[in-house]
């Protein structure tokens, strides 16, 4: 078996797959070199966080008690989700029998490319999961197909937009109005993990609108376009009662003084995400342009966000290509069944830094007709 390159500037295994971001903001170095003294991590915070949750609600447009803080978006969606889900349930009758008989109460309904943890978690709890079409090439979200799947039943409708794997907003707030007041019964999940990629020229956030909408939350975290991965901070916006019932769950303290110096460090650098959004719509053009003049291979330009989403197209699987780049050092993004659905042509390139990049598309230059 080949071995990892050891003569490059940036270390091996490249973890591509893992969501990365690349570049945190100037500004959080400087509080990282803040902190070089034996005595820097000693202090606690506040127990709640709140200079987190006062920055985090005037960024955003609402208040701080529409604000919940957790290590990482992670444990946000498997708390936050599964008390939604339950809420859903016993809102009606109707709900419970139908959950009693087949756990389909309250389903989740999404798009059929999405953030696949979430069905698969469903999945593996045995609830039942709607998906809504979502096809190559530009894979555009029908808002008619979306409501007509709603209507079969009010259940959690999860949005990540900008979309992960496929990178681009699926739905904005003209759209997600109408059907947040047509359907109050049925909950709206907006994740905007990635929305900070996206020009705000052509697209507003939905983050304000939690006050007004009773079922809408917002997911956001620092980890992708503010490159904090590695402190693992993850939020939700939602009514306040629902905010309520979560921090009812937890204990005080998640977020250390080191994270929370980060955040406001992050929320007040207005340098960083302009440049970033310059420097990912670079390095995605250069990715896809050398993915599609590959034979056998087809990389998707429609992604604002820090990755792009590819597939075979000569009947090969995606993961033999996978096994044979991460042998080299590099860990791709394939994606597992879940639901009834499968995707084994398709696979997902996380943007690193420049020379990380070049030296991937190298890669997959050099193995892909050795593969198949």
């Amino acid at each position: 078996m080949d071995q990892p390159r050891t003569d490059l500037p940036f270390p091996l295994p490249l973890n591509l797959g893992l969501n990365d971001g690349t570049y945190c903001p100037q500004a959080c170095v400087e509080v990282l070199r803040s902190y070089a003294s034996r005595t820097s991590l000693r202090n606690y915070t506040d127990g709640p966080n709140q200079r987190v949750l006062e920055a985090i609600a005037a960024h955003d447009g609402v208040a701080p008690e529409n604000v919940y803080v957790a290590n990482g978006s992670g444990p946000i969606l498997k708390q936050a989700m599964t008390t939604l889900i339950e809420q859903g349930v016993r809102s009606s009758l109707r709900g419970v029998l139908k959950h009693l008989a087949a756990k389909a109460g309250y389903p989740i309904i999404t798009p059929r490319f999405t953030y696949f943890k979430v069905p698969i978690k469903a999945e593996d709890r045995g609830l039942a999961v709607r998906w809504v079409p979502l096809e190559p090439p530009d894979f555009q979200l029908s808002m008619t197909a979306l409501e007509a799947e709603i209507q079969k039943g009010d259940g959690l409708v999860y949005i990540a937009s900008p979309n992960n794997p496929t990178g681009n907003v699926l739905i904005t707030r003209d759209q997600l109005v109408p059907l947040l007041e047509r359907h109050p019964r049925s909950t709206f999940w907006i994740d905007e993990a990635y929305v900070q990629y996206a020009d705000p020229a052509t697209h507003t956030p939905v983050s304000d609108l939690v006050p007004k909408y009773r079922n809408l939350v917002v997911g956001r975290t620092f980890s992708f376009a503010y490159g904090l991965a590695g402190v693992r901070i993850g939020y939700l916006l939602a009514r306040k009662d629902f905010i309520a019932t979560l921090e009812d769950q937890v204990v005080d303290y998640r977020l250390g003084l080191l994270q929370e110096d980060l955040v406001l460090a992050a929320l007040a650098d207005t340098e960083h995400l302009p440049w970033l959004r310059q420097v990912c719509a670079e390095q995605r053009e250069l990715l896809c342009d050398g993915i599609n003049a590959l034979e056998g291979l087809e990389a998707f330009p429609c992604s604002t966000a820090n990755f792009v989403l590819c597939r075979t197209t000569d009947g090969r699987a995606a993961k033999d290509l996978a096994a044979a780049i991460e042998a080299r050092g590099v860990k791709l993004k394939v994606f597992k069944d879940a639901a009834g659905e499968s995707w084994p042509a398709w696979f997902r390139i996380t943007l690193g830094v420049a020379e990380e990049n070049a030296f991937v598309l190298d890669l997959i230059r050099e193995l892909n007709g050795t593969v198949g």
